[in-house]
């Protein structure tokens, strides 16, 4: 499964492979979202192994937490129960369109009755158009509402979402899961299409159960047609069916002629033979087609390319508590230092000589990651001029701190410094070139590796120290505090 979306320098695909891609980075984002309610409902979760496939991912904090929790959803098994969940919504929304193909049909079938009594057209196409008039008008109003509003009811919408997903999914871990899911389309703006989506869908299934239960009874049983009225005048039925079967009789559906349609106003007497009556049942299913079935899959179809559309353009909210606390761990100090490459302009630069003289004890951070603790409750002498407020923290994380941190120990150079690195990262020319600096400013000079022996690349430590006589007898490498403490205070 990708955890990034598709590079824009490629070549365009094809649109199913478009449309798998917005898939595989929504479903992505959706295990990131139930990874991150579940930490921050029960803890963190053990990431370390994670965490350092995760730093491999290009230096984006989306990317490194798609990468994060796509590796521990696969260990906690929350992959395989999103694809269960998945599933069952899709089995559920086709069991909810079998049943409103079966309403429908049962809703066509008591229109027309069973041929023993003329069948009053007015009755029969508000009976099966109505309820569908009403509902699309609602659904018009609250589409619109929402957008002039900048909403779109997206809170009830993944209530009624999360309670749908219970129903179908009693398991432990569905609910945190759906929460996840209509939380991520309800931010996006996707939860309102796809809830017009199964809408329009769940209408059109209606409708065409109606127009095929009414194609069966009408080619199994006679019906005589006819319509009424006490006060309207005669001319309004004959010209509001006339006009209703414009579109019909234009797409090839057989409907009455204006004889027909007067005659079938005539008191007592029921147009249901030959022609008359074919035009008349061909009228009614056209209509329930064209005016019923057809403007929902046009709506449906709507539905879904916004659906689509707001699903390639879902993004995590980084901001959100269980997301920020892993910048740090995810985005190292060192990354954000700028620099990451190896260097290959030849040999490395040697430290010089120490400088003779020096007084005091200096501790500092060199790009530390903000989950080590710094300061250190020993060593806290500080050289650097108070008016300096980049030198507060004796930190060396950005430019500015550890320019100033260079003006500072050459004005005052001390007589042992110790430099605290952050031994689970590679070191680069950046770091290196920075302790080489502060090693000619030191009488003597200590690199203390956090968190110790246990770091991944202490060896890599180790030797790119030596290569650059950092690691001799006077600027040694200690991996312990107790000796870090020791020798800070009392030069042993």
């Amino acid at each position: 499964m990708s955890v990034r979306p598709p590079s824009l320098s490629q070549s365009p695909a094809a649109p199913d492979a478009v449309d798998a891609a917005a898939r595989a980075s929504f479903h992505a984002r959706w295990l990131a979202e139930v990874v991150r309610r579940h930490e921050e409902a029960h803890g963190a979760l053990p990431d370390e192994a994670e965490l350092t496939a995760a730093r491999r991912a290009p230096p984006r904090f989306e990317d490194r937490l798609l990468a994060r929790a796509r590796l521990l959803a696969a260990r906690e098994g929350w992959d395989a129960d999103l694809a269960r969940l998945a599933r069952r919504l899709r089995v559920g929304a086709a069991a909810a369109l079998v049943a409103a193909f079966v309403v429908g049909w049962a809703a066509g079938a008591a229109v027309l009755g069973d041929g023993g009594r003329a069948v009053n057209v007015v009755w029969a196409l508000g009976g099966v158009l109505g309820a569908h008039l009403v509902g699309l008008l609602v659904w018009l109003g609250a589409v619109a509402f929402g957008l002039r509003r900048g909403q779109g009811g997206g809170a009830w919408l993944a209530r009624a979402g999360r309670a749908a997903a219970n129903l179908l999914d009693h398991g432990a871990r569905a609910g945190p899961a759906a929460a996840a899911l209509f939380g991520l389309l309800g931010r996006g703006g996707g939860l309102p299409w796809a809830a017009g989506l199964l809408n329009h869908l769940l209408w059109a299934a209606a409708l065409g159960g109606a127009a095929g239960s009414m194609l069966l009874l009408f080619a199994t049983r006679r019906y005589g047609f006819v319509w009424e009225t006490t006060i309207l005048p005669v001319g309004l039925f004959v010209e509001l069916g006339s006009a209703l079967g414009r579109l019909p009789a234009a797409l090839g559906f057989p409907v009455p002629d204006s004889t027909a349609l007067a005659a079938a106003g005539v008191p007592a007497s029921a147009v249901g033979d030959g022609a008359a009556g074919r035009g008349w049942a061909g009228w009614l299913i056209g209509c329930v087609l064209l005016y019923g079935v057809l403007p929902r899959l046009l709506l449906a179809g709507l539905c879904a390319a916004l659906l689509r559309r707001a699903v390639a353009a879902v993004r995590l909210d980084e901001d959100q508590p269980g997301h920020a606390a892993l910048r740090a761990r995810l985005l190292p100090d060192s990354e954000r230092l700028g620099i990451h490459d190896a260097d290959h302009s030849g040999a490395p630069p040697r430290a010089p000589a120490a400088p003779a003289g020096g007084e005091g004890a200096l501790a500092l951070a060199l790009e530390l990651g903000d989950d080590l603790d710094w300061p250190p409750p020993f060593g806290a002498g500080d050289i650097a001029s108070a008016a300096d407020p980049r030198c507060a923290p004796r930190r060396l994380d950005s430019r500015e701190q550890r320019q100033a941190w260079l003006a500072a120990v050459r004005a005052r150079p001390p007589q042992r410094l110790l430099v605290a690195v952050d031994a689970r990262q590679t070191p680069d020319r950046g770091s290196l070139g920075t302790l080489v600096e502060l090693a000619a400013c030191a009488g003597c000079l200590r690199v203390w590796t956090l968190p110790g022996s246990a770091a991944g690349r202490l060896a890599q430590w180790r030797t790119a120290l030596a290569e650059r006589d950092l690691a001799t007898a006077d600027r040694a490498v200690l991996t312990d505090a107790d000796a870090a403490r020791r020798w800070l205070e009392t030069g042993a």
